[in-house]
């Protein structure tokens, strides 16, 4: 199957961190026999002016919309799946990570980690687009991309996560939804963890993993924002992809029941 892994990002004051990331799926991408494509900040314009003016500064909903537009570009133009990757997902396990579409698309599952009111660790399980599937022919694309529209003509601004998480975790509750269960996400919780070399939080968020991680998102907005009185920046970024890259994430897989 002609396959095609595309990201975007800024091509001036990356991190590090983050171009050991993109690195990350390049390799993986070459290695599986994939074509890739890298866009900078013109992919942005694939959003409408007005659906921009609505996300009002914030980049998500806005690459949320593009990412769907694209792939239907890139379909159009011969490739038979495409491939979405956020440029902060760090692949760290690529012989074992798949992205299959047999429904014709596919999006991730979600472990998200919290802190209650008591300081008990709770979890929630939503769906997200961090590596976002699809194939030829399908007929999800053209719904999502007019429901991204609709729903952004309906609000005078978009949240962060209208037409992303909250969207797709809401459509995935009344309708079957094909997810990567490989891919994790990371938040500034599991990052403290990850750094410091700590097990406080890890095991309990790997015994609810459904598989082995491949690859984790590594929530790139989050840097500098407290999370639950967490707060991660660039040093703990780095050392997260050390030592998942190091250890091929056995630092986390290590707690996966059955590993």
């Amino acid at each position: 199957m002609k396959t095609v892994v595309f990201q975007s990002f800024r091509t001036t004051d990356v991190p590090g961190w983050m171009a050991a990331c993109m690195d990350s799926v390049r390799s993986w991408a070459a290695a599986a026999g994939f074509d890739y494509r890298f866009f900078g900040d013109e992919f942005l314009e694939l959003a409408p002016a007005w659906f921009r003016e609505r996300c009002a500064g914030e980049i998500c909903p806005v690459t949320d919309l593009a990412r769907l537009m694209m792939s239907r570009e890139l379909l159009r133009g011969g490739y038979e799946r495409t491939v979405w990757v956020d440029a902060d997902m760090l692949v760290f396990a690529p012989e074992s990570l798949r992205v299959d579409a047999p429904a014709g698309f596919s999006f991730c599952f979600e472990l998200w980690p919290f802190l209650d009111t008591s300081g008990q660790v709770q979890f929630n399980r939503t769906v997200n687009n961090s590596i976002t599937v699809f194939t030829r022919n399908n007929c999800q694309l053209e719904f999502l991309i007019d429901a991204c529209l609709r729903i952004a003509s309906a609000q005078p601004r978009l949240h962060k996560l209208a037409v992303g998480s909250h969207f797709l975790t809401g459509l995935a509750q009344l309708m079957p939804m094909p997810l990567l269960t490989n891919v994790g996400i990371f938040n500034p919780i599991l990052m403290q963890d990850i750094a410091g070399g700590q097990d406080r939080l890890l095991p309990g968020y790997a015994a609810q993993l459904p598989a082995r991680l491949a690859s984790a998102n590594l929530c790139g907005s989050l840097v500098g924002q407290p999370v639950n009185g967490y707060l991660v920046q660039a040093p703990v970024y780095e050392a997260v992809v050390r030592r998942c890259l190091s250890s091929r994430g056995e630092v986390v897989n290590r707690h996966v029941r059955g590993a």
